[in-house]
């Protein structure tokens, strides 16, 4: 089965295709009016052009609507099934933008780019097999990490608990 981002991105190709049919024959149509035989003043050719061609014209900014909706449609269906790195400083920044545009927060972005606990170990080993830590220092992080693992659990166990009571 073919995925909607390329069903997206496939009506983006065709409508932009179309869009650039429609300004080709939007173009042929209007000049058709110099080949007609009728004199226009200077000023006036513009005008005849734009009339004779009024059709193509709705039609293409008809038709760039739905392209720039199909494009934007791919976009959205890519960035949702991204894999995308998880970083404290991006999910600070991506929280900045949630709280500023109020719309992102629908994504809820922040919470798929906030690292987990296991990201968070993965990278205090690293750290520490890299020689950057000492024992000391590498048995308190830990122990700090799990502590907020607990805290964390129990506020969502909390959570859950007094939505259960309601």
């Amino acid at each position: 089965m073919v995925s909607r981002r390329w069903l997206y991105f496939g009506g983006f190709l065709i409508t932009g295709l179309l869009l650039v049919g429609t300004a080709l024959l939007g173009l042929a149509d209007a000049m058709s009016v110099l080949s007609d035989g009728t004199y226009y003043g200077e000023e006036f050719v513009v005008l005849a052009m734009l009339g004779e061609a009024v059709e193509w014209v709705l039609l293409g900014l008809v038709l760039g609507l739905v392209a720039v909706g199909f494009f934007a449609a791919t976009v959205v269906s890519i960035l949702r099934s991204a894999s995308v790195p998880r970083d404290d400083r991006l999910a600070a920044v991506v929280e900045r933008l949630e709280r500023r545009y109020p719309l992102l927060a629908r994504f809820d972005a922040s919470n798929r780019v906030e690292p987990t606990a296991e990201d968070r170990r993965r990278e205090l080993k690293e750290r520490y097999v890299a020689g950057e830590l000492s024992d000391d220092e590498f048995e308190r992080e830990l122990e700090r990490l799990a502590d907020g693992d607990a805290s964390s659990r129990r506020r969502s166990g909390t959570a859950l608990e007094r939505e259960d009571e309601l």
